[in-house]
């Protein structure tokens, strides 16, 4: 297929686009919220079906069912996975009555970039291919989550198991701001560090005491600087705690750790450090818990291919799109680390992802739609 006409034709489905985004934006799905998730899957699994896909669907028990849909299942070219999760940050009435605001090229609401219009691109990708007379140059999988803002925890071993039947990933997360696709993400890590010291009266006692808020302020400065700069690794104290009173040393301090890195050698070199951590105070004991939750994405050969040869599409469409390595995770962490080639970021365009201002472009992401279509053609 001729990917300046693909373009052109999905820039003429800006209406349905339009249409089929707003119904899912209006049904707010917050991670944990499972009214909202059995409405959500029940209209997507609706307009999946009457499209072709043969759906099925798959309860957790926590988070809402996750849905999977298969298409082209006869057709002899290689698979591809399309990754989308449909959770979103934003509480359910975060918008008012009124979630849905369209003006001009901009649309925008709960999940609209993140990621409610890259589940609208991965279903309008093959219903543009059979507008054109074509379809999908191998079987067709469409898996969308229920948790990926929550960490991924019930749907990862699904993610992996379907990511290894097929012979590409590709994922519906919205592009970086200036529409640079996404062929590395950096590695997630999150560590609990739990201090405990000796209480003692911070007037009359106060070296009896052991503080735990003391080995806080050591603590933080020392994995602060476990960050490089250079290497784009980030170590980041979120959240603290210490103390019970003004006039008590305090006993115990709690800290949440991020962790952000570009390869799996960064994640060892810094869990290896917090682990070893030892306090000053020999009479303050540390725990340390938690981890590495997501590999890192990193831009191998075989995610460098996919972006390249998407690139070539753009071009021959008529246009122009860049390559990012970011610091965000997403589930093509998991199916990156599995060697399984995978290209992130071709969901759709815009800004303000987990704000108020959470956006869509609308004409840059049609190209996006158009791309994809032309690279599901591709054998």
């Amino acid at each position: 297929m001729d990917p300046a006409q693909l373009r052109l034709q999905a820039h003429a489905q800006r209406d349905a686009y339009l249409e089929l985004l707003e119904q899912l934006v209006r049904i707010e799905t917050p991670s944990r919220d499972r009214d909202g998730a059995a409405v959500f899957v029940q209209h997507l699994a609706s307009v999946l079906t009457a499209d072709g896909w043969r759906v099925t669907r798959e309860a957790r028990d926590e988070v809402g069912d996750v849905l999977l849909a298969r298409l082209a299942e006869d057709a002899e070219g290689p698979a591809t996975l399309l990754l989308c999760h449909y959770d979103t940050v934003h509480p359910r009435g975060s918008f008012g009555s009124q979630p849905w605001r369209l003006q001009d090229d901009v649309a925008a609401g709960p999940g609209s970039v993140d990621m409610k219009a890259g589940i609208v691109t991965g279903v309008l990708a093959p219903r543009l291919l059979r507008h054109a007379g074509s379809g999908p140059a191998g079987p067709l999988t469409l898996l969308v989550t229920s948790d990926e803002e929550i960490g991924s925890a019930a749907s990862r071993a699904l993610i992996e198991a379907e990511a290894q039947r097929h012979a590409r990933v590709l994922v519906l997360e919205p592009s970086r701001d200036d529409g640079a696709l996404k062929a590395g993400r950096k590695g997630v890590a999150g560590y609990r560090l739990e201090l405990r010291g000796r209480a003692s009266h911070a007037g009359l006692a106060p070296h009896d005491g052991a503080s735990a808020l003391v080995e806080l302020a050591h603590l933080v400065l020392a994995l602060t600087a476990l960050g490089d700069d250079a290497l784009g690794t980030t170590v980041t104290p979120t959240v603290a705690s210490a103390g019970t009173a003004t006039n008590v040393v305090a006993e115990e301090a709690d800290l949440r750790l991020d962790v952000r890195v570009p390869s799996l050698t960064e994640a060892e070199r810094v869990d290896a450090a917090v682990r070893a951590y030892v306090p000053r105070d020999p009479r303050v004991r540390l725990s340390v818990s938690g981890g590495l939750n997501r590999p890192p994405m990193e831009p191998n050969e075989a995610n460098q291919a996919l972006l390249r040869r998407a690139q070539a599409l753009a071009v021959a469409a008529g246009w122009q799109v860049g390559g990012a390595v970011v610091g965000g995770g997403s589930d093509g962490n998991f199916t990156s680390a599995l060697g399984v080639p995978t290209l992130d970021g071709l969901g759709s365009v815009g800004g303000g992802a987990h704000t108020r201002e959470e956006h869509v472009r609308v004409g840059a992401t049609l190209d996006r739609l158009g791309l994809l279509a032309s690279l599901l053609t591709e054998a």
